[in-house]
């Protein structure tokens, strides 16, 4: 599923800058964690562990992965979503 974070006269409906949080959902794995992590900070650079909040499914076999990082422009988001949407551990964005 793809959210278009744009009006129909292409203007953003996000004020950047601002706080942002994306969520990111795979497999529970050893590296899905790290992998949703470190695309996030490739773009965005201040982003820290603490920033990150974890949700497992009921029966573990998914995790939920929230981070919270100061977003800077629309461009920004949609090249962590591109990248993250490209990667074969994540099965869904939001």
């Amino acid at each position: 599923m793809t959210v278009d974070l744009h009006t129909p006269d292409n203007e953003s409906l996000i004020e950047f800058p601002c706080d942002y949080q994306l969520k990111a959902m795979g497999r529970t794995s050893e590296t899905f964690i790290d992998t949703v992590f470190e695309i996030t900070k490739k773009h965005a650079p201040d982003v820290t562990r603490e920033n990150i909040h974890l949700k497992d499914s009921k029966a573990s076999h998914f995790v939920s992965v929230n981070i919270t990082f100061h977003a800077t422009s629309l461009a920004q988001l949609h090249a962590i979503y591109g990248e993250l949407k490209q990667h074969p551990e994540v099965l869904m964005t939001l």
